[in-house]
């Protein structure tokens, strides 16, 4: 880390300094919901009594096998599975002084990020990859948190029943998770924190922006329901709104 970053070290950086706990780990069930008559279990990574690596390969078979029918729809769109991984269902790191080029650097920077895949019984019906990030800026730029959805797809015919929106819950359970602990860790230094707040993925069909405003949906409520945790809310992670950015 540049001497100059380390000269400048805010309350937010040296709360970043340690990576944010985890809320799930692999092989384990994050969220239930009955959908359509149908049992439906949201898991980090991959089932209990499965694989990641199983989990992988078989809904790669079946993003192959779709491939397509998504590419001939305009609800969904044909994807490769390239953020899907067999190694960890979810990480949490940290850097400091991260020089994000044009001569702009983030003093601090918290990331998580989870694989999650929806199950029926024990087969693999829906997967969605996103990472969660956390910056302290530098100079006169604004801390920032930011989600970013790498991959949502669901298994063509466990669509339209809500799988994606039990998906979409669990990305916001997991990241309103992270935001406690960001508060736990601020309350402690006595540090309220204005954040820009933003939410987004690289949209290719009208699934994937359903997806990406059921999540901000989610987000918002269970945000709000943080008042029963803390007194008022969010007293030290604070932020005027949650920006959608569908790009």
């Amino acid at each position: 880390m540049p001497t100059d970053l380390l000269e400048v070290s805010s309350q937010l950086t040296e709360s970043l300094i340690d990576p944010l706990a985890l809320a799930a780990t692999a092989g384990e069930a994050v969220l239930e919901r009955v959908r359509g008559g149908r049992c439906y279990v949201v898991y980090c990574g991959h089932h209990e009594k499965s694989s990641s690596l199983a989990a992988v390969r078989l809904l790669r078979r079946k993003l192959h096998d779709a491939r397509d029918d998504d590419g001939a729809s305009y609800e969904a769109s044909p994807l490769s599975g390239h953020s899907l991984s067999a190694g960890d269902a979810a990480w949490s790191s940290v850097t400091l002084g991260e020089d994000c080029g044009d001569d702009e650097f983030a003093a601090g920077c918290a990331r998580f990020g989870y694989q999650l895949v929806a199950y029926s019984g024990l087969s693999p019906v829906g997967y969605c990859t996103f990472v969660v990030r956390v910056e302290d800026g530098f100079d006169e730029q604004a801390a920032s948190i930011e989600i970013e959805v790498l991959e949502i797809w669901v298994v063509p015919h466990h669509r339209g029943v809500g799988v994606g929106a039990s998906l979409a819950e669990a990305v916001a359970q997991l990241a309103v998770a992270g935001l406690v602990e960001l508060e736990i860790r601020l309350s402690g230094a006595g540090v309220p924190t204005l954040f820009s707040f933003a939410i987004g993925a690289d949209i290719h069909s009208s699934s994937g922006a359903h997806f990406l405003r059921k999540t901000t949906s989610f987000l918002r409520e269970k945000i709000g329901d943080l008042s029963m945790i803390f007194a008022g809310g969010l007293q030290h992670v604070l932020f005027d709104d949650i920006e959608l950015e569908l790009r």
